[in-house]
């Protein structure tokens, strides 16, 4: 007992040289690390290892965890002002897109995945609706800056400025304005009177009527010197040309037109529908009515004239008589000439001669005009003549229950109700075949659902969060079973409590005997224990050891119960040595 006890406290001493030498040949480095490897061999830092790796591990998938939650998020817009900011902030709020401001600069930003729902609802709603400044720009013109350059600044705050005041009238939500400001000339027939172009974008299902048309070109005529009413336009985001010549009856009667034929259809339309619906139910007949109309303007103007309806208008008549002498003398000759009146009278007369004979001459003429009796007529067609009529009515199938399956089906309205329904639809519209018009009734089964598009299934969002979820169950689980478990069963052991040594028998033996070490035992108690009966050490003493001497000690009685096993370890150990040698 005594060699045994110097044989310990020899190699206690040997082993407190050994572990004091080591910082002095090492150096600082040496210590330090001889340190640290004292520490981790120390058995409160054994025991407390685990439960540092649980936790590291645990915050790490605690960091995790929360990286996987928050969403990636971009700019959505930069650089608006703050009403503009919190304007989009409350919109997107309730659309229930999950808003944020970066910290920094104040942008507005929306997670990926929600950019562009986010641009389209925005847009939707007119946001932002801010546009550049108009006339604080001016204050920005550098000193030099040429005639020129000064003009199109001025140009362009004038186009802002009045963008800014058509962009306040509500239907509108943006607006570009494009002014041609020519240079002035001192010759007046070479002056250019300026012109405008207005664009404007109406909101989703707007629509500006001829007052709102008539006041921008007024407000920007009125803007600009010089500026006619006639030379600006204003045209829409869809291309149509807003603007029209006040002297252009065509295109204002077209307008009239389209308007009048779409009342005239609706009203027959809603004659159909009140008059069927009483006999099919609520919501199961719908009708189109297409009428034909003739706008077209003619104008007949007839004039008659009646042959016997003669009126005496005026009568003239004229008579006229004249008396001549006969001629006398040789035929040819100039004798034969009969003298005039005159020479017959200064002549004196033949006494010798008889008296001549004398010729009368009578003429007369009369004219009547006559008033012939005409008639002048003018027939002017109507401008709204309706040409053709042509009207489709859709009955629901009435909904039964089939007796042999109990399922409900579909039945066929009968034909004595869709004749009834086709009569009353010719009488609500004023059906006239000679005119062409056309009437079709039909019942056909309606669809209680709108077929939507397929999606596959992998393709659904809530299949990516399972995916996320079950990843993140599994760290979870393999941090609760791997780590937290190994951890909880080290530290839920109780406190003060005794480490168990197995006590080994021979293979005859019926069973097998344990001793208890209480912790802080000498190495003599435990000797004592262990005389009576013939048992194993186990390794877990070592731990419970409180000095040096008494793990040596105990080593030394493993060596002397397992000398077989230990000599076999000394002999692997030697001879991988020797194979290293060699």
């Amino acid at each position: 007992m005594a060699a045994t006890d110097t044989n310990m406290a020899t190699t206690s001493g040997n082993a407190s040289a050994r572990s004091g030498g080591l910082p002095m040949a090492g150096g600082a480095g040496g210590g330090i690390i001889s340190q640290v490897r004292d520490i981790t061999q120390q058995p409160s830092f054994k025991r407390a290892f685990p439960t540092i790796v649980a936790a590291v591990v645990a915050v790490a998938a605690l960091v995790v965890y929360a990286l996987m939650q928050q969403p990636e998020r971009t700019t959505l817009y930069a650089s608006l002002p703050e009403a503009e900011k919190a304007r989009i902030v409350d919109a997107l709020t309730n659309s229930g897109v999950e808003v944020t401001l970066d910290p920094a600069t104040g942008d507005v930003m929306v997670p990926v995945a929600d950019y562009h729902r986010s641009k389209i609802s925005l847009a939707a709603q007119g946001l932002p609706s801010t546009v550049p400044d108009g006339y604080d720009a001016l204050g920005d013109i550098p000193m030099g800056t040429s005639r020129s350059v000064e003009m199109m600044k001025l140009k362009q705050t004038q186009e802002v400025e009045l963008a800014r005041s058509i962009t306040e009238i509500s239907s509108i939500q943006s607006a570009r304005v494009h002014l041609a400001l020519p240079e002035r000339s001192v010759f007046v027939r070479d002056q250019q009177p300026p012109t405008a172009s207005v664009f404007v974008q109406l909101a989703r299902g707007r629509a500006l009527d001829e007052t709102q048309i008539m006041a921008i070109v007024n407000l920007v005529s009125a803007s600009i010197p010089s500026m006619s009413r006639d030379n600006v336009t204003v045209v829409d985001q869809n291309g149509r040309l807003l603007t029209k010549a006040v002297d252009d009856p065509s295109s204002i009667l077209s307008d009239n037109q389209l308007q009048y034929r779409m009342r005239l259809e609706s009203i027959y339309r809603s004659r159909i529908e009140t008059l069927v619906t009483p006999i099919v139910g609520p919501g199961n007949v719908t009708a189109q009515v297409n009428v034909d109309i003739d706008f077209t303007r003619s104008e007949t103007t007839q004039e008659r004239v009646d042959p016997k309806g003669n009126a005496l208008r005026s009568e003239q008549s004229t008579s006229d008589v004249s008396t001549n002498k006969a001629a006398r003398g040789i035929p040819g000759a100039t004798a034969n000439t009969a003298p005039l009146e005159a020479d017959l009278q200064v002549g004196a007369p033949d006494a010798g001669g008889s008296s001549s004979s004398e010729v009368e001459n009578r003429s007369s003429s009369e004219v009547r005009n006559y008033e012939v009796s005409r008639t002048v007529q003018t027939v002017q067609a109507p401008s709204s003549r309706i040409m053709r009529v042509a009207v489709a009515v859709l009955v629901r199938d009435q909904q039964g229950i089939d007796p042999e399956t109990g399922a409900e089906i579909s039945i066929e309205t009968p034909e004595d109700v869709l004749r009834d329904i086709e009569d009353l639809a010719k009488s609500a519209v004023g059906f006239d075949p000679a005119r062409g018009d056309t009437i079709k009734v039909t019942s056909k089964p309606f669809v209680s659902q709108l077929e939507g598009i397929e999606v596959d299934w992998h393709s659904q969002p809530w299949v990516e969060d399972a995916i996320k979820q079950v990843i993140m169950i599994i760290m979870l689980a393999v941090v609760a079973l791997g780590v937290v478990r190994p951890l909880l069963n080290r530290i839920l052991v109780p406190a003060g409590g005794a480490v168990v040594a197995a006590g080994g028998v021979d293979s005859d033996d019926e069973g097998m005997d344990s001793i208890q070490v209480g912790e802080g035992e000498s190495l003599e108690d435990i000797k004592a224990k262990l005389k009576p009966k013939k048992s194993n050490i186990s390794m877990e003493m070592l731990d419970t050891a409180n000095t040096y001497d008494d793990k040596v000690a105990l080593i030394r009685m493993i060596v002397s119960d397992e000398a077989g096993r230990v000599s076999n370890v000394f002999k692997q150990m030697m001879k991988k040595d020797l194979d290293m040698l060699n």
